[in-house]
């Protein structure tokens, strides 16, 4: 959320992804969204368009955030190992502080993306994490048997059903005590 947003538009954002998240998309309506804020539909309408103007805006606003998140965490360290490490401690402590933001853009990216202004879609996660690796290889820490999409592909799905596992409780320990095997099975994928 932004910091001036009113605190009405506030808690129809929170609540919005929360369903989103929990029950889908499709499956929330207007009338679920207003009545779990404790707002009106006509409330919801004062702020968004449609529906699909708040998930559009939502998902842009989640997706912004972990791009930030990830870019910063690749800026903070000197090694490939130390800019893994700022990754896995940040994805995690994000997940801590709202794991709906973080599951909303992995389960809406596919339909989404394409509707992003090019301000967005320049700047790509996925592109983040593909430097880090080829930074890695320069370095001579990262494995050039396999294909970098495919190593890519894996760091990315491993990441992605940890935090789905997390957020079904899969997980008994707390988020931040997983990083150190995150980081031994991202390494693992990783090590020449």
């Amino acid at each position: 959320m932004a910091e001036d947003d009113a605190p009405a538009k506030r808690r129809i954002l929170e609540t919005a992804l929360e369903l989103f998240v929990r029950d889908g998309l499709c499956e929330t309506s207007v009338r679920d969204i207003a009545k779990a804020s404790g707002f009106t539909n006509p409330a919801l309408f004062k702020h968004f368009k449609s529906k699909d103007a708040l998930a559009r805006y939502l998902f842009e606003r989640c997706y912004l955030e972990l791009a930030e998140l990830v870019s910063t965490a690749i800026a903070s360290g000197r090694t490939f190992e130390a800019r893994q490490r700022a990754i896995i401690d940040a994805y995690l402590a994000a997940l801590d502080r709202d794991s709906n933001s973080v599951l909303y853009v992995q389960d809406w990216l596919r339909y989404f993306w394409p509707q992003m202004p090019d301000r967005v879609r320049r700047h790509t996660i996925v592109g983040d994490l593909r430097r880090l690796l080829e930074s890695g290889r320069a370095e001579g820490r990262v494995t050039r048997d396999l294909d970098l999409d495919v190593l890519l592909a894996a760091w990315v799905g491993t990441i992605q059903q940890f935090a789905r596992f997390r957020y079904f409780g899969e997980f008994q320990q707390p988020t931040r005590a997983l990083g150190d095997a995150l980081e031994a099975l991202l390494t693992k994928m990783a090590r020449p």
